[in-house]
């Protein structure tokens, strides 16, 4: 069980760390445009389309890696009142809430992805026109990752649990 959980944090790590380079396409095409509109009176029609689809892609791979390092936001005033095993029953309980829905919704993310493909569908917010079956296959992978990960927190609960150790 060890061997699993090692391997899920070390693929979520590495797809989030690989996440966090999206930054710096998005930042260099963010001063372009500022550049080519504020400057020369030229703005593009492609920076939007490659912000928001780097944005998103940025923000949903790295939402594993996130909660691999206990980053997710918490409400501190409640969860920090309590005693460790009452926390780690809340986390257990919200994790067997989420992963049934996170597996069935990366099921509807391959159909949705799926029909996206066969159907050649674009993006039509802008005259760039992506594909949109490039950025559904992040979708897939982030929620597929999120799951995996949401498992993998879920087998050190209970471990925790069991050891009476957190």
């Amino acid at each position: 069980m060890d061997a699993f959980i090692r391997n899920i944090e070390r693929i979520t790590t590495s797809v989030g760390i690989m996440a966090s380079f999206a930054i710096v396409p998005l930042v260099l095409a963010t001063c372009y445009e500022v550049i080519a509109r504020y400057v020369f009176a030229a703005p593009t029609i492609w920076v939007y389309e490659i912000g928001y689809t780097l944005t998103g892609s940025h923000f949903l791979l790295g939402m594993a890696y996130t909660l691999a390092v206990g980053a997710h936001i918490r409400i501190d005033i409640f969860s920090g009142n309590f005693a460790p095993r009452t926390r780690a029953l809340i986390d257990l309980a919200a994790y067997a809430v989420m992963l049934p829905l996170l597996i069935w919704l990366s099921y509807a993310l391959f159909q949705h992805l799926a029909t996206g493909y066969l159907r050649s569908e674009r993006s039509g917010q802008s005259a760039m026109n992506l594909p949109v079956w490039p950025f559904r296959v992040v979708f897939l992978v982030a929620f597929t990752l999120l799951a995996l990960q949401v498992l993998a927190d879920a087998v050190k609960t209970v471990r925790a649990l069991r050891t009476g150790s957190r």
